[in-house]
């Protein structure tokens, strides 16, 4: 008597052997199938990817940062005919913008260290957008003024080099907006002085800090190497000096580069004024109008 498999398809007359050929020839087929697929769709875009480089991704969204709301005291229209000052300040225009672009563009010029003549500072100058000025007038202006022997490198204290790179000194004209927005205290805080305020140069193609909603994290532009110069200001000259526009302008200039190497605003009790006390307000009876840090030096040299 010839002895059944007791298998699972034990008297069905199935041999197992070839069920296993059958059901392995199905699986690699349907592997095959599923990997021909895979290649055909995924090796083409590989290929692609490898020649062309990965495509573009969409950049983020950029919110709009936040704009702090300037509030201009009425600006009086300049009338007068331009003379031969502001054209040696570069002044070609009575007609101030109000606001201009709010980007900047630094003037291109460099001058050389004179050996022996003191510790060097270098100065960066940049206009505004949309702000006219004689730039080559305004350059002669601002470094005659910065290294004259009645300035703050007197007797050999410092010497002012212009630069169009890294500055310590950043002066900014801009229009009246800006000037407001951007430095609503462009002076140093008393707890700044005695010249801890002097900054690292600065290469930053921003030379005023953007505006910011947080006015308790703003950091004084004089603090950043910054000496804001409102065009205005500069066109019309401030009232305390009456028509000598030229005092003016100067008075503006050193006072603001004061405040950059640590100098607070002080007052005035009576007599001849600091550069220091802030001479763009009225200042107090008996006390006259002074545009350098030091007056009395001498010039003849």
């Amino acid at each position: 008597m010839t002895r059944r498999s007791g298998g699972l398809f034990a008297g069905r007359g199935i041999a197992l052997p070839g069920l296993a050929v059958t059901v392995v020839t199905v699986i690699v087929a349907f592997a095959l199938g599923l990997g021909t697929g895979w290649l055909s769709g995924y090796v083409p875009d590989a290929y692609r990817a490898w020649r062309e480089g990965p495509s573009p991704s969409p950049s983020p969204s950029v919110s709009a940062s936040p704009e702090v709301d300037v509030s201009l005291p009425p600006l009086e229209p300049i009338t007068r005919e331009l003379d031969e000052d502001d054209a040696a300040a570069g002044v070609v225009t009575t007609a101030v913008v109000t606001r201009g672009a709010g980007t900047f563009s630094s003037i291109p010029g460099i001058t050389a260290e004179v050996d022996d003549a003191g510790p060097v500072r270098y100065v960066r100058i940049d206009v505004e957008d949309g702000v006219t000025l004689d730039n080559v007038a305004l350059v002669d202006y601002v470094m005659t003024t910065l290294n004259d022997p009645r300035g703050w490198g007197s007797a050999g204290r410092l010497q002012f080099v212009l630069t169009e790179g890294a500055a310590d000194i950043r002066i900014v004209f801009a229009s009246p907006h800006t000037v407001v927005s951007r430095c609503p205290d462009p002076h140093i805080p008393a707890t700044l002085s005695g010249g801890s305020a002097t900054p690292e140069p600065s290469a930053s193609a921003t030379p005023m800090p953007s505006a910011s909603a947080s006015p308790a994290v703003t950091v004084p532009c004089a603090v950043q190497g910054i000496v804001p110069i409102s065009v205005y200001d500069w066109t019309a000259g401030l009232a305390t000096y009456g028509d000598n526009r030229s005092q003016s302008r100067v008075h503006l200039l050193n006072h603001g580069v004061g405040h950059v190497l640590g100098e607070p605003d002080v007052a005035c009790e009576s007599g001849r004024a600091s550069v220091m006390v802030d001479q763009s307000q009225p200042l107090p009876e008996g006390c006259q109008v002074n545009e350098w840090p030091f007056p009395d030096a001498d010039t003849s040299g």
